[in-house]
């Protein structure tokens, strides 16, 4: 009879394995639809077996595990694309944007504007003393100062725009993290009683490919079932435990918002995902009013004029001193930035001095006189520009030697000069004789052109009479403006799509601006009475440089169309000042990669350049979007429902719980017939 028990509850236990193999199946085809829903089984084995009368025999089976058919590595390759993808997705959206800004080539953008510009003064040039022209230049200048300005307002915005969205981006990372620390409590109080959690793990899962778009955070699962969360080496969740985030300002980033961990000032460096897209996107610099990171261009010059004083140098100091008025005047044309600096040195003896009124500055260099001395030492001017330390950190700094004599030592010590003055910035240009360019009197001494080339500066013949030198000091400043041209529009390309853009367009606005002015200023107005032209452009604020949202046209010739100066003598056939400008868009006055460009093609190179970008985003974007598909799909085929096999389980367990319980009926039978008849035989 214990055999025949048995029996029972092998049957038992096939019908109960089919009934839990099909409350799975039903599960499954509920859940279709459900996204983050990863297939479900019910694993069978057989249960314990006894041994009657030397034979081994099986009590049924049991169900083991109900367990999730997913991959761990397609998803920790899903999760490495969809983080590239969140990254190229958001660089792609904002170059979008951007072109749509730019509005150019295709459209009515900044070069039309420019173009109609360049086009007015081109018209004056033609009949510069028409009242209905200068109008004109006028109307076309006031339209190149709006659609300037509405740029710089619209990438304002777009860079705002991005900089709130950061913060939104890390609240979403936040949340998503606290869920997943929840949802590890639950998972570990389920499984640490032998259940399955498998639910709670599908919701944990789909959290975290939510995740990996955001940022590229590391996913560990630990053994007993909770999963650790780190972002470039921070913790994020441990268990229950979940770290978080916050968007906050720092010295280094000025309005800007940086992912710091709460409670700390710890910046995250996120590599990767939309986060990160945001952040390059908008630009990781200073965000302050001035910022030459975010753009400011930066026409900051120190300039120091290192004067000879010993009486080699006493017949040129006449000369310095009768130009000085002229270098000043010129300079204050260029639209530049400056602080002046004078050091004189004699002998072993130097002075040196700052000074913040222009006034002062000529006053000190019109009183110089030689000292007698006949030579100098040139160690004691390198030493004095080592020990000044009020140079503005963002500076461009010059120093520009003046002196009759050689420098008078060898090659090694002038290098070690050239060295110093390199690792303090200073640029330094030699106005000397040129027979001491390239050596020095004495045999085996080195000539001044070792201090030039080695800091980057110039050299330029002291021997010319007293009106070329004037000419002279203003070549000085014309170099100071290429350089300055040069350091503000050859931008070293780099991730952040916003701030270099702004330092590109800055770049243009300002030397459009400072080379129209200086033009501008170097001719007389249409008399009578005909005076020297004033600025045609002036900043909003005088405070900051001329750039995006900085500019306007000067208010005295809005009122009074006579004073644009279309001459440079105030005649009114004289039309040299109003062809000067409009040859300007052909000028080469800004410098890239490429080398040396005009204002329109400076302009179309940043329009190619966004181009390039968008085209390179938009196609890295697309091809990211089919890796992650493809990878999804893998994904989707391990641990995705498939109907029909749902459907072919559900009929092979409808048959195996029908046979087991007709097992049951015959076992039934069996035990009826042994009980009810035997023993009737023979009665």
């Amino acid at each position: 009879m214990a055999v025949g028990f048995a029996s029972f509850e092998i049957a038992r236990s096939g019908m109960s394995v089919s009934e839990r193999a099909l409350e799975v199946t039903g599960h499954n085809i509920s859940n279709v639809n459900t996204s983050g829903y990863v297939r479900q089984q019910a694993m069978s084995a057989t249960s314990s077996y006894y041994n009657a009368h030397g034979y081994q025999i099986g009590l049924g089976a049991t169900i083991q595990n109900i367990r999730q058919i997913r991959n761990q590595f397609l998803d920790n390759i899903y999760r490495k694309e969809n983080t590239s993808l969140g990254y190229w997705e958001t660089r792609n959206k904002t170059l979008e944007d951007i072109q749509y800004i730019l509005g150019d080539p295709m459209k009515s953008g900044l070069q039309d504007v420019m173009n109609q510009f360049w086009d007015a003064w081109q018209e004056l040039s033609k009949d510069p003393s028409s009242l209905t022209v200068r109008a004109l230049v006028v109307q076309r200048g006031e339209a190149l100062v709006d659609q300037i300005n509405h740029l710089g307002k619209q990438i304002d915005k777009l860079q705002a725009d991005l900089n709130t969205e950061v913060k939104v981006r890390i609240d979403e990372l936040n949340s998503i993290t606290s869920q997943i620390a929840k949802l590890n409590t639950e998972i570990l109080k389920c499984e640490i009683n032998g259940d399955n959690a498998n639910d709670y793990r599908d919701q944990r899962n789909a959290l975290v490919d939510r995740l990996s778009k955001l940022a590229n955070v590391e996913v560990t699962e630990m053994q007993d079932g909770q999963l650790d969360i780190t972002l470039a080496g921070y913790v994020l969740v441990t268990k229950d435990k979940q770290t978080s985030l916050v968007a906050e300002t720092s010295s280094t980033s000025g309005l800007f918002y940086v992912p710091k961990i709460m409670g700390t000032n710890i910046e995250v460096p996120i590599k990767g995902g939309v986060i990160k897209g945001l952040l390059e996107s908008r630009g990781e610099v200073m965000a302050t009013r001035g910022s030459i990171e975010n753009g400011t261009p930066n026409t900051k010059a120190d300039i120091t004029f290192v004067v000879d004083v010993s009486d080699s140098n006493k017949d040129n100091l006449d000369k310095i001193k009768e130009s000085i008025e002229t270098y000043v005047n010129d300079l204050e044309r260029r639209g530049i930035d400056y602080n002046l600096r004078l050091v004189t040195y004699s002998g072993s003896a130097v002075s040196s001095a700052n000074f913040s009124k222009v006034e002062d500055f000529k006053d000190a260099v019109k009183n110089l006189n030689h000292t007698g001395d006949t030579s100098s030492d040139f160690s004691t001017v390198v030493s004095a520009l080592e020990s000044i330390s009020d140079f503005s950190p963002e500076a461009n700094k010059y120093a520009f030697v003046f002196s009759s004599g050689d420098l008078g030592v060898s090659s090694s010590v002038a290098q070690g000069y050239a060295e110093s003055l390199k690792d303090k910035g200073i640029k330094t240009s030699i106005v000397t004789d040129s027979s001491y360019y390239n050596t020095g009197a004495a045999a085996g001494t080195a000539g001044w052109d070792v201090i030039s080339d080695g800091t980057s500066g110039n050299l330029f013949d002291i021997n010319i009479d007293k009106d070329k030198f004037k000419e002279l000091m203003v070549d000085i400043n014309s170099n100071i403006n290429t350089d300055i041209n040069k350091g503000i529009s050859d931008i070293e390309g780099s991730s952040s799509i916003l701030s270099d853009l702004r330092k590109r367009l800055n770049a243009l606005v300002n030397v459009l601006v400072r080379e129209v002015n200086y033009l501008h200023t170097s001719g007389k107005t249409l008399g009578p009475p005909s005076v020297a032209g004033e600025d045609f452009f002036v900043a909003i604020n005088p405070e900051y440089p001329l750039e995006m949202g900085n500019i306007k046209l000067n208010e005295n010739i809005i009122l009074n169309l006579s004073n644009i100066v279309a001459s440079k003598s105030g005649a009114s056939g004289d039309n040299s000042i109003a062809l000067a400008i409009a040859n300007l868009r052909g000028n080469k006055c800004l410098s890239d990669a490429k080398g040396i460009l005009s204002i329109d093609e400076y302009y179309q190179l940043i329009i190619l350049d966004v181009g390039n970008r968008g085209s390179e985003a938009a196609g890295i974007s697309e091809s990211q979007r089919k890796l992650v598909a493809y990878a999804d799909s893998q994904r989707q085929a391990i641990m995705g429902v498939s109907m029909d096999e749902e459907v072919s389980n559900m009929v092979k367990f409808k048959f195996s719980y029908t046979a087991a319980s007709r097992v049951i009926n015959v076992i039934d039978d069996m035990i009826d017939t042994i009980i009810s008849r035997m023993g009737l035989v023979g009665r």
